[in-house]
C-alpha cells in the first residue's frame, strides 16, 4: 500500500475510505492498492462532490463521486500524524 508521505496530488480517485482516526485510502484507477494519507483526528479534509456515502465498517466510511472520478490535492509531512489540508473534488 503506497503512503502519502509528501504534497501531491491524485487523480482519477474512484473513491475514498475515511476512518475515525484520520485515515484516508485513497482508489486510483488502474492502480492495485490504496494510497494512505494517515492524519490525526482533527485534520483538516474535505470531499466536495460526494454522490454516494456507505458506512463499510464500523469506523469507516465509503465516499463515492457525483462524477466520475475524485481529484485529490494531499498535503503531508511524513508517514503519520498529518494535519492537512487534503481537498477532493469531482473536476468539471
Amino acid at each position: 500500500m503506497p503512503e502519502v508521505i509528501e504534497q501531491m496530488r491524485l487523480e482519477r480517485v474512484e473513491h475514498i475510505l475515511a476512518s475515525g482516526t484520520g485515515t484516508l485510502d485513497f482508489a486510483v484507477e488502474g492502480e492495485e492498492s490504496y494510497y494512505t494519507w494517515r492524519g490525526t483526528e482533527d485534520a483538516d479534509w474535505t470531499v466536495e462532490d460526494v454522490g454516494r456515502v456507505e458506512n463499510v465498517e464500523e469506523d469507516r466510511i465509503l465516499l463515492e463521486p457525483e462524477g466520475d472520478y475524485f481529484t485529490c490535492e494531499i498535503t503531508a509531512d511524513g508517514e503519520e500524524h498529518n494535519s492537512g489540508p487534503v481537498r477532493c473534488y469531482c473536476p468539471s
